[in-house]
């Protein structure tokens, strides 16, 4: 599975994409530590307290997926698996190219900015 932390993709086109007259072309925009399906959704339940997973079957995934997401269901099932190469050889470095390290610092990010969307009121007694 691809993934970018946001703060990693604004600084990708604020402090290089925009400034960096060497990079041109195309650029794949990911974390350089890929992971399968199972894993992020996993790290996703143990960052937020979720400690059970229910089923799903593929059978499902391909049924909804195009219906619910309109995408694609092998992505869905098996990803795709990229590398930020040419990101690397212009020595662009991640803050965040660990999953884990990156949904806690989303989850910090979002309790602070919106904490009625994590079912806290933001009112202190």
């Amino acid at each position: 599975m691809c993934r970018i932390h946001e703060a990693d993709i604004n600084r990708l086109f604020d402090r290089r994409a925009l400034t960096d007259d060497r990079m041109d072309g195309a650029y794949i925009a990911s974390s350089p530590i890929p992971a399968a399906q199972q894993g992020p959704m996993r790290t996703l339940r143990r960052v937020i307290g979720i400690p059970i997973e229910l089923p799903t079957f593929s059978r499902m995934v391909l049924i909804d997926a195009p219906l619910l997401v309109c995408t694609d269901p092998e992505l869905a099932l098996y990803g795709r698996y990229v590398l930020p190469k040419r990101l690397q050889q212009r020595g662009f470095q991640l803050e965040f190219p660990v999953l884990e390290n990156a949904l806690r610092d989303l989850i910090s990010t979002s309790s602070t900015q919106f904490p009625a969307m994590l079912g806290q009121s933001g009112i202190s007694d």
